[in-house]
Formats: structure tokens, C-alpha cells, sequence
């Protein structure tokens, strides 16, 4: 497809974290498009990638992970065919873009506490037979473990305290797979992002709304 298209295609496939990121920041300087195969993962380490360079070439995304939230919100094909055609044939879109500890970025969402390991303690095989339901039972396993945090929020409109044992900044409409968490009215390039914290359970009856 891109080939036909009139690129020069280079290939990299990523052989460890991180892999992603450094190849985008070396091999992007001259590129006019970089284009991402792979899940949320491998597209937040080539983005964070890309912020490096000097100039930003066009991203082009063909979701192949084990969920695929963040294509979720683009509505992007589920097809890798369909979504290569997209890349080359459609109107390129702004993205707004997070950032934290100066160095690091994110397109969809950074997050804290309980369930936030997950994503990396499943085992790849169990996400390439399992999907979706293999984050479900790593984080049935991660329920034992959750712990909360002492935190002070600040934004330009409150001041948030208190003891928190999840929390994301997120610009999606989808996290984990689970629709409905954020505000259904999420804007992608509005330059704001959306916010969840969710307080220490007090009671039974909390800890099982939590869970739900």
C-alpha cells in the first residue's frame, strides 16, 4: 500500500522496550511519515519518540495490539489492510499530546495505583490467544495487592487531596478495553485532558462499588 503509494519504506521491527522510542528519535529526522504497527504501547513509545525531533513528521497508525484503545477513539479499520489505505489516503488530524518528569510523553493515558501494572504483567502469549480477557485475569490476581496514595491534585480550576488508590489523565474514550469510564465528550485535540481518581474504600460495600 505505501509502496504504491510513492514512499520508501524502512522497516524496523522492535526487539525490546524502549526500541520504539529511540528508533523514532534516530530514524525520523528525514522521514515524512513514520507509521506504528503494534498496540498503545508501541504507539506511545514511538510518539515519545517523535517529540524529540526537531521537526514532526505525519504519524500514521496500524493498531495490531491485544486491545487498541486509543484506535478505538479514532475509529480507525480493525482491518491492518484497510487501516494501511487509511493512513495514506485520509486527512491527517491533530492530536493533543501529554507530558510528565520533562522527559516522558503519552497520547492517551498515564496512570497510577491499582490495576496500572497489568498491561505489563501479562504475559504476550496470553493477550495473542486471550485478548481482553487476559488483562481481566491479571487483574482479578492484582486485587490482593492494591495499596492507596497520599496525593495533592492541582488544576487551574481546584485542589484535589487525599488518599487515592487509582488515577488517570487520560484522552480516550476507551481504557482498558472498558467504555464509559471517561466523559463520552472527549476531544482529542482540545488541548484539556480528562481526569479519574478514585478515593481509598472505607467500607465493603465501597471497595465492591470500586470494583464494579
Amino acid at each position: 500500500v505505501f509502496t504504491k503509494a510513492g514512499y520508501q519504506v524502512l522497516v524496523h521491527v522492535t526487539q525490546r522496550q524502549s526500541d520504539a522510542m529511540e528508533v523514532a528519535a534516530s530514524q525520523g529526522k528525514g522521514a515524512d511519515m513514520i507509521v506504528c504497527s503494534g498496540g498503545d504501547g508501541t504507539l506511545n513509545e514511538v510518539i515519545s519518540g517523535m517529540m524529540k525531533l526537531h521537526r514532526i513528521p505525519l504519524l500514521g497508525y496500524i493498531p495490531a495490539g491485544s486491545t487498541n484503545d486509543f484506535a478505538s477513539s479514532l475509529k480507525l479499520p480493525k482491518n491492518m489492510v484497510d487501516a494501511a489505505r487509511n493512513v495514506v489516503e485520509g486527512m491527517p488530524l491533530p492530536i493533543d499530546i501529554g507530558a510528565f518528569c520533562e522527559e516522558r510523553n503519552f497520547v492517551y493515558i498515564a496512570a497510577f495505583g491499582a490495576f496500572t501494572e497489568v498491561s505489563y504483567l501479562t504475559p504476550q502469549d496470553k493477550k495473542n490467544v486471550l485478548g481482553h480477557q487476559a488483562y481481566m485475569i491479571e487483574g482479578v490476581k492484582s486485587l490482593t495487592s492494591i495499596k492507596s496514595y497520599r496525593m495533592q491534585v492541582e488544576s487551574d480550576e481546584a485542589v484535589l487531596e487525599g488518599e487515592f488508590i487509582f488515577g488517570m489523565i487520560t484522552n480516550t474514550r476507551s481504557v482498558g478495553g472498558f467504555k464509559g469510564l471517561v466523559s463520552k465528550e472527549v476531544e482529542l485535540d482540545d488541548g484539556v485532558f480528562e481526569a479519574l481518581f478514585i478515593t481509598t474504600p472505607r467500607t465493603p460495600m465501597d471497595f465492591s462499588n470500586i470494583i464494579n
